[in-house]
C-alpha cells in the first residue's frame, strides 16, 4: 500500500512537472527553442503514471487511499478526488507533450454555422497575450479570407489547439524546404527553430516581391524566393528548384507543403530519386486550385490513399 507521504510526493511531482512542461512550451513558442529530451521523457513518464494512479484509485482504492475502509462518505469522496486529480493531470500532461507545433484550428463565425480552418501561429507574445497569424488573401474569398478582410476590433473567434509537431528537426544532416504562400508560416516557424549550424535549402514561393518576409534563419540555409504571380495556375518553380540543388552530405530532412497539384509532382519526384530514399519527409497539401476546403480534404485523402 502507498503511504500518505508517498501519495503526496507523487501528486506534487506531477504538478511541478506539468508546470515545468507548460512553462517550457510557452518559452519555446516565444523564443523558438527546442524542449530538452529529458523534460519530454520525464513528463511522459509522469503523464502515464498519473493516468495509472487515477484508474487504480477508482478500481483499487485501498492501494491509493491510506486507511481506506469503504465505510464512510469522506473516504468515498477522497477516492473520487484522488482519481479525478490524477487522471486529469495525466491527460493535461499528454496533451502538453503532443502540442509541440503552434498549429491552431480557427473556428470562423458564419451566418449558417461556424467553419473550421487550420493555421500555423506565426508568433506568440506571452507578456501581452497576443498571437500573430498570417492569412494568405485570395479571391474568390473563402470563409477565412472573408473573415480576415472584414474583421473588426472586438470581434470574437474561437481557437482550438495547438496541434502536433509536423517535422522533427532533430533528425537528418541537412534540410530542404519548399512552400507556397499558404505554407510560409509553417515553414518559417520551423526554420527559425533550427540550430545555428543547420544547412540546406529553402524555396519559398510568393505571389509578389512585396510578400517577402524577414525572419531569423541559420546562415547555412540558402533561402530563395520564387515569384509566382498567378496562384490560380499550377507552378513548377519549386520542383525545378529542387531538381537543380547540389546534394549535401548525409540524410536530408524534407518539408514540402502547399498546393496539391504542385505537391503531388514534388512528392513523386522525391519518391523516385535514389538520392532521397533515406530522407525524413513531411509532405502535405494545404489547398488545391479551384476547390473549397472540404473538397480539398477529399482530394488530399485520394492522393495519400
Amino acid at each position: 500500500m502507498l503511504t500518505r507521504s508517498c501519495c503526496t510526493l507523487i501528486i506534487r511531482l506531477q504538478i511541478v512537472s506539468c508546470l515545468i512542461d507548460i512553462k517550457t512550451k510557452t518559452y519555446k513558442l516565444k523564443h523558438h527553442v527546442k524542449i530538452p529530451l529529458w523534460i519530454t521523457l520525464f513528463g511522459g513518464f509522469l503523464a502515464v503514471f498519473g493516468l495509472a494512479l487515477g484508474v487504480m484509485g477508482y478500481l483499487k482504492p485501498e492501494m491509493v487511499i491510506p486507511g481506506f475502509t469503504g465505510d464512510t462518505n469522506a473516504h468515498n469522496m477522497a477516492i473520487w478526488m484522488t482519481s479525478a486529480r490524477n487522471i486529469a493531470m495525466g491527460v493535461v500532461m499528454i496533451y502538453a507533450l503532443m502540442s509541440k507545433q503552434p498549429t491552431l484550428k480557427l473556428r470562423i463565425p458564419d451566418v449558417t454555422r461556424p467553419k473550421m480552418r487550420t493555421y500555423t501561429a506565426r508568433s506568440y507574445d506571452s507578456n501581452n497575450q497576443t498571437l500573430d497569424i498570417d492569412f494568405a488573401i485570395h479571391q474568390p474569398a473563402g470563409a477565412a479570407t472573408s473573415w480576415a478582410l472584414n474583421v473588426k476590433v472586438g470581434d470574437n473567434i474561437e481557437l482550438k489547439g495547438p496541434g502536433t509537431l509536423k517535422i522533427d528537426t532533430s533528425v537528418g544532416d541537412w534540410y530542404l524546404f519548399a512552400a507556397d504562400m499558404s505554407a510560409l508560416p509553417a515553414a518559417i516557424s520551423v526554420i527559425e527553430t533550427l540550430p545555428p549550424s543547420a544547412k540546406g535549402y529553402a524555396f519559398l514561393e510568393i505571389s509578389d516581391e512585396l510578400d517577402k518576409q524577414e525572419f531569423s534563419a541559420p546562415t547555412g540555409i540558402e533561402i530563395k524566393w520564387l515569384v509566382h504571380p498567378n496562384p490560380k495556375e499550377k507552378s513548377s518553380q519549386q520542383l525545378n528548384a529542387i531538381k537543380a540543388i547540389k546534394m549535401l552530405e548525409g540524410t536530408p530532412n524534407i518539408f514540402v507543403a502547399g498546393e496539391l497539384s504542385t505537391i503531388r509532382e514534388i512528392k513523386q519526384f522525391i519518391n523516385e530519386q535514389e538520392r532521397f530514399k533515406d530522407a525524413f519527409t513531411y509532405i502535405s497539401s494545404y489547398w488545391k486550385i479551384g476547390l473549397k476546403e472540404e473538397e480539398h480534404k477529399q482530394a488530399k485523402r485520394l492522393m495519400n490513399g
